[in-house]
């Protein structure tokens, strides 16, 4: 209302609500944005000082996955000399008005942990990279920042292996009526895989599933290796899925 409605819509808003100075409601909102910094000495990976031996690890990383220059810019990768930050490459997320909500920082050194790091807010309210998010086209999800690096314009990446009315993006799916190409990790096929297909087909969404089970998950495949994967995306097959854990069953009360 504050945002897109005119000084008409906000008036009856206000007699119908019976609030005649600032809603309470609209005040709660507002406290309610998370508040995202990056680390100070945050720069950008292609701006940063090539003679910084931290640098050109950084580098040396992203080139080890496959990425490019221009996915360096594209992704807006950065680096930072805070003792938590330091030797991680930096993944920023900027929401629809290109305002930071998120950032994910990824070790760059084997025996580094965690390997993952991140603001200590909560996820849910986070659509990664909405900025580069069109609603009305098919919309891929994937389940971290690093595996949408390997996947086509129109991604987004899940920042965990849950989706339902908590999260903010599954929200945003339904108000839009988006159709969803979800790619979990291989290990997800059956644990999260049918329970979250069958919440998008609950509100009648299409949604179509990418194998990557070959690969583990997309971050360890090349780009053109998952545009074939979600080419060839296909409904998820309840009926085999329902036949191989009737087959597991019988097998463990065979043994029985």
């Amino acid at each position: 209302m504050r945002k897109y409605g005119t000084q008409e819509h906000l008036n009856a808003y206000r007699e119908l609500t019976g609030h005649n100075g600032k809603s309470d409601l609209i005040t709660a909102e507002i406290d309610k944005v998370q508040k995202i910094e990056l680390p100070k000495d945050f720069r950008l990976l292609t701006l940063a000082s090539n003679m910084d031996p931290d640098v050109k690890a950084a580098w040396r990383y992203v080139y080890s996955r496959g990425l490019t220059d221009r996915d360096a810019w594209y992704f807006k990768f950065g680096v930072s000399d805070e003792v938590r930050w330091k030797r991680r490459v930096i993944m920023p997320s900027f929401d629809f008005n290109g305002e930071l909500n998120y950032f994910v920082a990824r070790a760059i050194d084997k025996d580094k942990k965690p390997k993952y790091d991140n603001p200590d807010v909560d996820k849910n309210p986070v659509v990664f990279n909405e900025i580069n998010i069109d609603w009305t086209k098919r919309l891929t999800l994937v389940e971290g920042p690093f595996d949408l690096v390997k996947c086509p314009e129109n991604t987004t990446a899940l920042l965990g292996s849950d989706l339902d009315e908590r999260h903010e993006i599954f929200n945003k799916i339904l108000l839009h009526n988006t159709p969803v190409a979800l790619a979990l990790d291989g290990d997800m096929w059956h644990k999260k895989m049918p329970k979250i297909v069958k919440k998008i087909q609950e509100y009648n969404i299409d949604v179509v599933v990418v194998d990557v089970r070959p690969w583990g998950d997309p971050g360890n495949m090349s780009k053109g290796e998952f545009e074939k994967a979600l080419s060839e995306a296909t409904i998820f097959d309840w009926d085999n899925m329902f036949s191989n854990r009737l087959k597991k069953a019988a097998e463990i009360s065979f043994r029985l």
